[in-house]
């Protein structure tokens, strides 16, 4: 009766196993250029620091096969400080059409960059989760640009 008992666990086990990997959801690796146009209102606070409100709107190409444009639709707030460094936290949506867009959640520093996390999306990003890293190349009132990394874990 033990052996049965075993071998009926064991086979148990193995089928958990198989069953979670085919659920564990697949995980992509992506890297991409995004230009945008920020708007950015700043109110001052008594002590000579600063509440930034950042808006902002563009396009993002981003490996994959094939490889796409998205657009990009953002808003942030931070708070400026009196050596004008500032950090922000900010949302962002990029869509690849009507059905498919994802979001994102993280914070960026004045002009080093930023980190964020995937925090789910629509279509074939339905559910999505993931982390990503991004660093300014360009940054200037007409226009930023950046260059990411992020990996996506799609159910």
């Amino acid at each position: 009766m033990s052996k049965l008992n075993f071998l009926l666990q064991t086979t148990i086990l193995a089928l958990l196993l198989i069953t979670n990997s085919v659920f564990a959801g697949q995980t992509t690796r992506y890297t991409g250029t995004v230009y945008a146009t920020p708007v950015k209102n700043l109110m001052p606070l008594g002590n000579g620091e600063g509440v930034l409100i950042m808006q902002s709107s563009g396009i993002v190409a981003m490996s994959g096969e094939p490889p796409t444009i998205q657009a990009l639709s953002c808003s942030g707030m931070g708070l400026q400080k009196l050596d004008e460094s500032t950090t922000t936290d900010f949302y962002c949506n990029l869509k690849e059409n009507t059905e498919d867009s994802f979001d994102i959640k993280g914070t960026a520093g004045n002009e080093t960059g930023g980190e964020f996390d995937v925090i789910g999306g629509s279509g074939k990003w339905a559910g999505a989760t993931g982390k990503g890293k991004f660093v300014s190349v360009i940054q200037s009132e007409e226009g930023n640009k950046n260059v990411f990394e992020v990996e996506i874990t799609v159910p």
